[in-house]
C-alpha cells in the first residue's frame, strides 16, 4: 500500500473506490479522502475519512486522484470500461488514476494469488463473482483507448508472494 500511496499527490483530494476496511484511506489521511465500499460489513467510522456505502456511481464531483486497489478482478470484464470512464469523468484536469491489480502473466505468483482469492470468496469475505485479470500490455492499451494519457505500469511485487502491478494514468 505504501508503494501505491507514493503516487497520490500531496494534499490531492482522493476518491478510493472499493475501499474495503479503509486501510488505504487511512494511509492517505491528511487530505480529503472519500472511500466508497459496497460491502456494508466493511464500512466503519474513521476520523478524517468520508466513508460511503455503495458503488462508485453514487459519488459526484471531481478529484485530483482516484485509487482502485485490488477491485477490478471482482468486476466482470465487460463492465471495466464503464467504471474507468466514470473515473475519467470524475478526475480533475491533470488528475491521476491509480490502479493496483495482479499480473496474470506472472504464473507462479498468480497461481498462489488464485488459491488465496478463491478461499476468500468461498468464505464470503469479498463481494463479486468475477475473477478476471488482464495482462499489463492489454490493460495499458485499454486505458489509452479510453482516453487516458501518460499511461504507465510498474511491478511493485518485489519480496511479495503476489504479482502486484500498479498502473497510473492521467486525465489531461
Amino acid at each position: 500500500m505504501l508503494r501505491v500511496l507514493r503516487e497520490v499527490p500531496r494534499n490531492a483530494p482522493l476518491l478510493d473506490i472499493g475501499a474495503g476496511h479503509g486501510l488505504f484511506a487511512v494511509l492517505a489521511r491528511g487530505r480529503r479522502v472519500v472511500a466508497v465500499e459496497p460491502d456494508a460489513r466493511k464500512v466503519r467510522r474513521l476520523d478524517g475519512i468520508e466513508f460511503v456505502i455503495g458503488f462508485d456511481d453514487v459519488i459526484t464531483g471531481t478529484f485530483d486522484a482516484i485509487s482502485i486497489i485490488d477491485v477490478l478482478y471482482k468486476i466482470p470484464l465487460d463492465q471495466w470500461d464503464a467504471l474507468l470512464m466514470r473515473c475519467r469523468s470524475r478526475l480533475a484536469a491533470n488528475g491521476i488514476l491509480i490502479i493496483k491489480e495482479q499480473d496474470p502473466t506472472a504464473r507462479f505468483k498468480n497461481a498462489w494469488n488464485a488459491i488465496q482469492e478463491r478461499g476468500a470468496t468461498a468464505l464470503g469475505l469479498t463481494l463479486g463473482e468475477s475473477f478476471t485479470y488482464e495482462a499489463p500490455a492489454e490493460f495499458l492499451a485499454r486505458l489509452k483507448r479510453l482516453g487516458f494519457e501518460n499511461v504507465q505500469s510498474k511491478r511493485i511485487d518485489f519480496a511479495y508472494p503476489h504479482p502486484h502491478v500498479m498502473y497510473t494514468a492521467r486525465k489531461t
